[in-house]
């Protein structure tokens, strides 16, 4: 069996903990952006596993077609997707929300995505892109760190006391550009701004020249499920008309989408 793994040595397993897929599934989150292709060596390395382990669970997924190999190369394959189809497909709440995303990038020319939290990350469920806005794109699966996404900001803010102050305990702050928040303090004083808004704001904190903005979705029970958030280019669109424009068509339709949830 392999040394070890990703998962936390303090981490309660429950009885029924079936570790060959946890293995499974750490090789496969092992790939990346900044590592698409790695050698066994890399991914034992990575993940945390010796080689002989490593390379059983490597083979493993080169077997079910998770994994493609090329002499000493390994890397995923577009079936690992279907993971990922099949989680967005069991969430309604994406395929609620399209109307709605299409509608206010319609309305406001800007691209727009629905957020959910995941850990310390905000991932995007569903979105709606527009050519003049192609990048940075909102693209599904895509994953922001929460302190810095205004979607993240936004479900911060707009959560239980004692689950933020959890969530806040786990973060690290980790600035992404000069303008980014870079203490505990700074950052829990903007999330009292956000929830006396009712939105979120980042300017140029994730991106120099990129300026975001994002408002709550709650479920019947006032609970907050989601964000909507969309970016625009702080050299040609001026924080009015983000406000002026386009929030109003946000919150609207984040009301509607609140209607939809029972």
């Amino acid at each position: 069996m392999p040394a070890s793994t990703s998962l936390p040595e303090t981490q309660d397993k429950p009885k029924a903990f079936v570790g060959s897929l946890s293995y499974g599934l750490n090789i496969i989150m092992a790939f990346g952006r900044a590592n698409p292709r790695m050698t066994l060596s890399q991914v034992s390395e990575k993940t945390g596993m010796d080689r002989a382990g490593a390379r059983r669970y490597l083979l493993t997924l080169v077997h079910l077609g998770f994994v493609a190999q090329d002499g000493r190369l390994f890397q995923l394959t577009p079936k690992v997707m279907e993971l990922g189809y099949a989680y967005l497909s069991s969430v309604p709440l994406a395929d609620k929300a399209q109307y709605y995303l299409d509608k206010v990038r319609d309305q406001s020319g800007f691209p727009v995505a629905l957020g959910i939290r995941d850990g310390l990350d905000i991932v995007h469920i569903a979105s709606a892109n527009t050519d003049e806005f192609s990048f940075p794109a909102l693209t599904i699966g895509r994953r922001f760190p929460i302190a810095y996404a205004s979607a993240g900001r936004c479900i911060l803010a707009m959560m239980e006391k004692s689950e933020r102050d959890s969530l806040l305990k786990q973060i690290t702050l980790e600035p992404l550009s000069d303008r980014s928040i870079t203490t505990m303090e700074a950052l829990r004083r903007e999330l009292r701004v956000v929830a006396k808004k009712g939105y979120a704001i980042v300017d140029q904190e994730m991106q120099i020249g990129v300026r975001s903005l994002a408002v709550p979705i709650f479920d019947a029970r006032e609970r907050i499920v989601a964000s909507f958030n969309t970016f625009t280019f702080s050299s040609i669109v001026p924080m009015e008309k983000l406000i002026d424009d386009v929030l109003p068509d946000m919150l609207a339709a984040a009301q509607d989408i609140q209607h939809t949830l029972i």
